[in-house]
């Protein structure tokens, strides 16, 4: 048993998704909210309330992360919702969830990464209707998005300081959000800094499916 509350917040829709028995811990995804969701679905079960915020096209920008933490304290307030969520970043949600991590640490117990864009020289492509949006969103240029300093790969030492667990999923074969320029550089960077962080490679994977087949590992990351 469940109640879907949709409603608006700021201009933006929104999702609610209780379970029968809420506990208060919940699961906030940045993007794509019933895509591959198993994981999701099992927390739901076990008490955790699914949230989802419809700010799409924005790209984890400043703004975004502005209306996230609007949107953050209103269903706190609204669902009795723990002050920290679990945050999963799927594809280009992760831009969402590392940045507002980055910015609002104390609103976050977990982080959960599943193929995520990391670096938005190597996705969107260039000439797509992602990039050209990119491009507007954070007041970029072909040119000055080499330099930009707020590609979260740029910024992976602030992110790790604030010690959130981290639980990253990829596929080795990825051909949408390259692996090495992207979840590669952050296992990279935890390996040379002596970070543990919990990784999942499935080798032979592209960028789809997400998540895993068993997700065991995410419920128990999530849920330990």
């Amino acid at each position: 048993m469940q109640n879907i509350i949709n409603f608006e917040f700021n201009g933006y829709e929104a999702t609610v998704i209780r379970p029968e028995n809420p506990n208060g811990k919940w699961v906030w995804k940045t993007e794509f909210l019933y895509a591959f969701d198993t994981a999701e679905r099992e927390l739901l079960d076990r008490g955790y309330t699914r949230v989802y915020y419809a700010i799409s096209d924005k790209y984890g920008s400043y703004h975004a992360v502005r209306l996230m933490h609007e949107f953050y304290k209103h269903v706190v307030g609204e669902f009795a919702l723990e002050d920290k969520c679990a945050l999963f970043g799927f594809s280009r949600g992760g831009l969402y969830a590392f940045n507002f991590a980055l910015f609002y640490p104390e609103c976050v117990d977990k982080i959960y990464l599943d193929a995520p864009v990391l670096d938005m020289r190597s996705w969107p492509q260039e000439g797509s209707e992602n990039r050209e949006q990119v491009y507007r969103e954070y007041s970029l240029t072909p040119e000055t998005i080499k330099t930009f300093g707020g590609h979260p790969i740029e910024n992976l030492g602030e992110f790790f300081s604030h010690g959130i667990p981290l639980i990253l999923v990829a596929g080795g074969a990825d051909e949408i959000v390259p692996f090495a320029e992207n979840s590669g550089k952050m296992i990279e960077y935890s390996k040379e800094n002596n970070i543990n962080i919990t990784y999942i490679i499935k080798p032979e994977c592209k960028h789809h499916p997400h998540s895993l087949e068993d997700v065991t590992p995410i419920v128990d990351f999530v849920t330990r």
